[in-house]
């Protein structure tokens, strides 16, 4: 597998940043393969694609596929460490940025509508939902689960701190918010009631006069 080489940094202490601990970021030569595993995925599903779906979306060989990636199951591996780093890069983004009330509930608003408008999430609700069900219960799952808390665990902090949202314990909250976004991916709202949806769960968290 190849992966990108470069360092995330470290903090103050010397300890490696959430980046460093979760599965590497693919480089960018992977990028055209892994560009079609996701068109395949969305066309066959999970189950069904193959290392030869991907290299006839590519017009290329097999031969080729199998000089960046082993499997179906690497691609597709890829294909999601790809998507996490990529939602993790927003997420340090917004925490360069500092958060407030309406902002926090967009972004939680935007990153589920985003998700659920990917043509392969469509497809593992419509047709996979039990391989969805699978993923969201598996011990990796579970691992991300806690390193993107972590990660978001500063950025609360530093709201609660401010007074933009009520002073609680940030690494739960982290932990519930993270939670709330997979219930909110995995058993959509309405498009038209999200917004309020979101309002209605993270309100004492987000109400500093709630509680």
């Amino acid at each position: 597998m190849r992966s990108d080489e470069s360092v995330d940094p470290v903090d103050p202490g010397g300890e490696p940043q959430v980046h460093d601990r979760l599965p590497p970021r693919p480089g960018p030569e992977l990028d055209r393969v892994l560009d079609a595993t996701e068109r395949c995925l969305t066309r066959y599903g999970l189950r069904r694609t193959t290392v030869s779906d991907i290299a006839r979306e590519m017009g290329v060989a097999r031969t080729t596929v199998y000089r960046q990636v082993s499997s179906a199951e690497e691609a597709t591996a890829l294909v999601s460490s790809r998507r996490l780093h990529r939602f993790l890069d927003k997420l340090l983004e917004l925490s360069n940025q500092g958060l407030d009330t309406e902002t926090f509930v967009q972004v939680i608003v935007r990153t589920v509508r985003m998700t659920l408008a990917e043509p392969f999430m469509q497809r593992l609700l419509r047709n996979e939902p039990d391989m969805l069900g699978g993923m969201l219960t598996s011990g990796a799952v579970a691992g991300l689960v806690d390193q993107i808390a972590e990660l978001l665990t500063p950025t609360l902090k530093a709201a609660m701190r401010s007074g933009s949202i009520r002073m609680s314990d940030p690494a739960t909250a982290a932990d519930w918010i993270v939670r709330i976004v997979l219930v909110l991916t995995a058993v959509p709202a309405a498009d038209d009631e999200l917004e309020d949806t979101v309002r209605f769960v993270l309100r004492p968290l987000l109400d500093p006069g709630a509680g």
